[in-house]
């Protein structure tokens, strides 16, 4: 499988992150263990022009229906966690510029877990860099520990989940663009992974332009009612009425299956 080298990081704390977001590059961003597999490997490399240390962890999180996650108290965790089960090394790297790093995941099983999907997220923190201050002028010194986090996964008897398009709208955001409202219904003990897009037919046309893609949008199984919205694509408009396409295709491990695809029409 080709290797994609993704940096993900905290969209909230941009202007802070912008270098360290830069700088970490992370594969895979998301590891799902099947009955017969042990162990994965995944890869850090320090693409900036400093070195930095991280500090690897667990965090247990609920996905949200709207996107993103909730970190969840000690209390909260569920019985679907997986960090107990798992063993990596190292627990901290050092990575000079242009450095790369293997961390070893292990998946130890216990007999009789119960059939379903098990999750914790893999925390990678990056620990503040020291700085020596010889001016003797009196400022604020603003240490900022950030953190990323990746999905690992364990399916144990496990099918396929099923997924609907429940409804979709066009709305307008803040900035006035159109967005593309999708409402999603999974069912199922397993979670979802795979593209949405969306296809616009002008009334009168008879092809069909793409307007809108989301890769990798995935459903977990704490969620049953999904909703997301797709931006359009630059020079891409739905003027006028028509016909929406929407279609959300299985990718990674759901390869070439297709959750769901419905066709709506559009009256303006």
């Amino acid at each position: 499988m080709k290797m994609q080298l993704v940096s993900i990081g905290f969209v909230a704390l941009s202007f802070f992150t912008q270098a360290v977001y830069a700088s970490l590059m992370i594969s895979p961003t998301r590891v799902v263990f099947d009955e017969r597999q042990r162990t994965a490997k995944v890869f850090l490399i320090n693409n900036g022009s400093e070195a930095k240390t991280y500090r690897l962890g667990w965090k247990e999180k609920q996905a949200l229906p709207f996107g993103g996650y909730q970190d969840l108290q000690p209390e909260q965790v569920g019985p679907w966690k997986l960090s107990h089960l798992m063993r990596m090394t190292p627990r901290q790297v050092h990575l000079a510029p242009g450095e790369r790093q293997a961390i070893k995941l292990a998946l130890r099983r216990k007999q009789g877990m119960s059939a379903g999907e098990y999750r914790s997220h893999l925390l990678f923190q990056a620990l503040p860099t020291e700085q020596l201050d010889n001016s003797e002028a009196i400022g604020i010194s603003l240490n900022m520990i950030l953190s990323y986090s990746i999905p690992v996964i364990y399916r144990k008897d496990v099918a396929a989940p099923e997924v609907r398009i429940a409804a979709t709208k066009l709305a307008t955001d803040l900035n006035g663009k159109t967005v593309i409202a999708i409402d999603l219904q999974r069912s199922g003990n397993a979670s979802a992974l795979g593209k949405l897009q969306a296809h616009w037919q002008p009334k009168g046309a008879k092809e069909w332009q793409v307007v809108a893609t989301a890769n990798n949008y995935a459903i977990y199984p704490e969620v049953t009612n999904a909703s997301v919205e797709l931006n359009t694509l630059a020079g891409k408009a739905l003027k006028g009425a028509g016909q929406l396409r929407v279609t959300y295709t299985g990718q990674e491990e759901y390869r070439n299956l297709v959750f769901s695809q419905r066709t709506f029409d559009i009256a303006h």
